[in-house]
């Protein structure tokens, strides 16, 4: 018997290599995709033009447009991606509704619906910052490059530091002709990627390091055409995700520089990007309500006697009484007025009267009547006895 069931074990086991060596190709594509990335990407036409903010889902690359915001915003970065974070994307604004800042860029927050907020210039920079290009965010650090230097921004809003440099790094070498146009930090070693055009006029991949600044070059990545580089995402799959700006298109870019186009966009002044965004938690389901209390319909449980047995005559058919219901008992009501409270000390309690005392309207002088009549005639009772013994 055991033979067989292992025998019929073994067919299962073969039968299941045979599904899965013969399964179409889209099965093991649909189990290996990317988990997906949902971003905020900030696109800009001109450069006098404001943002068209989209919510923009990969590696599917669905895009949503939320509206034109009213600054030219860039170097966006993400303070999502770690424990107790603020869930808002801060980006820089070179410009707002009536043209440049005149101090500098201005840091702008946005939230996940795509709200803006201006929180002013940032602040103890040796320089304003006038045109950043770049931007991520690690814990509670801001990486922003301008110009060709790589700035620290505090943005810890428990500190006193908040929206201020904390450190600026010269960028080297600072590739060309498009330099670097966005990176994003890696979430597993904690530095900087992005794709930047070399001198060879091929875009590579390249890291940046956040303390010295120093780039290096991972791989080439020839299947993406030249151009500038923004909108660097790293997804879940640890690929970058970047658009080009001055052709158009969004694609996936592996660490070995391999290149898959996802979408096709119209061309750019630049672009940025953020994320990706913490999902929101559902709706948690409300409270229980306590039970509430109905009154019961239900009538009254009634006492019933049972049934006395009668003796009965020989040939004489018993016939049981049937049982008579008895209404539930009733409690009588007290009609005694409360108790009166007790005397305060040193005063005495007020007279209570006996309960039950009758008090049909005879007074003392009347009861002393009777009293004495009654008397008089035991008196004379017990005369006309002696006159009688």
């Amino acid at each position: 018997m055991r033979w067989r069931f292992a025998a019929l074990a073994a067919a299962l086991a073969a039968a299941l290599v045979a599904v899965v060596l013969v399964a179409p190709a889209g099965w093991v594509v649909s189990a290996g995709a990317a988990p997906g990335c949902t971003v905020l990407q900030v696109r800009n036409i001109g450069p006098g033009s404001v943002s068209a903010l989209y919510r923009v889902v990969l590696p599917a690359a669905d895009s949503t447009g939320l509206g034109m915001l009213e600054y030219q915003m860039n170097a966006l970065g993400y303070s999502g991606g770690y424990s107790g974070s603020q869930g808002l994307v801060y980006g820089m604004a070179e410009r707002g509704p009536f043209g440049r800042f005149p101090d500098g860029a201005h840091v702008v927050a946005l939230d996940r619906a795509g709200r803006a907020h201006d929180l002013g210039p940032v602040r103890a920079a040796a320089r304003p910052l006038t045109s950043p290009k770049a931007g991520a965010i690690k814990g509670n650090r801001w990486y922003v490059g301008d110009g060709g230097f790589l700035y620290a921004v505090d943005v810890d809003p428990t500190s006193a530091m908040y929206l201020s440099v904390l450190s600026m790094t010269a960028i080297q070498p600072w590739h060309g002709p498009f330099a670097l146009d966005d990176f994003d930090v890696d979430p597993v070693d904690g530095e900087l990627y992005g794709v930047s055009m070399t001198h060879h006029g091929l875009p590579a991949v390249v890291r940046i390091d956040r303390g010295s600044g120093r780039v290096s070059k991972l791989a080439d990545a020839p299947g993406l055409p030249p151009s500038g580089y923004g909108s660097v995402v790293i997804g879940p799959d640890r690929a970058l995700y970047v658009t080009a700006n001055q052709v158009g298109g969004l694609y996936r870019v592996s660490r070995d520089g391999s290149v898959t186009r996802l979408a096709t966009m119209p061309p750019m002044s630049s672009s940025d990007a953020a994320g990706c965004l913490r999902q929101t938690p559902p709706p948690s389901p409300p409270p229980p309500q306590p039970p509430t209390t109905t009154p019961s319909t239900q009538p009254p449980l009634s006492t019933t006697l049972a049934p006395t047995p009668t003796p009965t005559r020989p040939g004489q058919s018993s016939t049981a009484p049937t049982p008579s219901r008895i209404p539930p008992p009733t409690l009588p009501t007290s009609s005694r007025p409360p108790p009166a409270p007790p005397p305060e000390p040193g005063a005495y309690a007020p007279p209570t009267q006996e309960p039950g005392a009758d008090h049909a309207g005879h007074d003392t002088k009347e009861k002393r009547r009777w009293a004495l009549a009654m008397l008089l005639l035991l008196i004379g009772g017990s005369a006309a006895v002696r006159r009688l013994r």
